[in-house]
């Protein structure tokens, strides 16, 4: 009489099935994180860039007297988010008279900067009065948001910055003297 014990060891228990069944969902998880938490950071970076280049052209405008603006391009489908500075020039600092010259022209000591993916920020306008501004193109509603003066003052904006649509780091005010705060 043959013993048929050892065809029964073939295969794996249920227990030993789960237990390779947690570990693996244990470590898919951590690479979730992970790929998350660079996503994350890379948002970080972006954030404290925009913020280097803020107070750069602040300095720039009111030292050079220059009318500065933030210019925010939306993310495509084929371009990720990303911003420039546009320069607001008057007719006379273009030796021309003619009133249809673009106002805004790009401001050529700036490079364009791309967000990396899915990395986005909203500018919301925090002070809507302006009785010293003398000029329509800088206050009316499709003006840039963000604007500096040249004079030492500056628009006053909130600006927050997005991952995939979730809140990054604190929002940034810059209040109307051009000071950043970003707790």
């Amino acid at each position: 009489m043959r013993h048929h014990s050892h065809l029964l060891q073939q295969g794996f228990t249920l227990i030993e099935v789960m237990v390779v069944i947690v570990i693996m969902g244990i470590m898919a998880s951590l690479v979730v994180l992970n790929v998350g938490g660079v996503d994350q950071r890379k948002a970080m970076q972006a954030r404290e860039v925009f913020l280097m280049d803020v107070q750069r052209l602040l300095r720039e405008a009111n030292d050079q007297s220059r009318i500065l603006a933030l210019d925010v391009r939306s993310a495509t489908d084929v371009a990720p988010f990303s911003y420039n500075i546009q320069e607001y020039l008057t007719p006379v600092q273009q030796n021309t008279n003619s009133s249809t010259l673009q106002k805004w022209q790009n401001y050529s000591d700036f490079k364009t900067r791309f967000l990396p993916d899915q990395v986005a920020f909203q500018i919301e306008s925090l002070s809507k009065s302006y009785p010293n501004a003398l000029n329509r193109d800088l206050i009316e509603a499709n003006a840039p948001k963000l604007i500096w003066l040249g004079n030492g003052e500056v628009k006053p904006v909130r600006i927050q910055f997005f991952f995939e649509n979730r809140e990054i780091g604190q929002p940034i005010e810059i209040d109307h003297l051009g000071k950043i705060n970003a707790s």
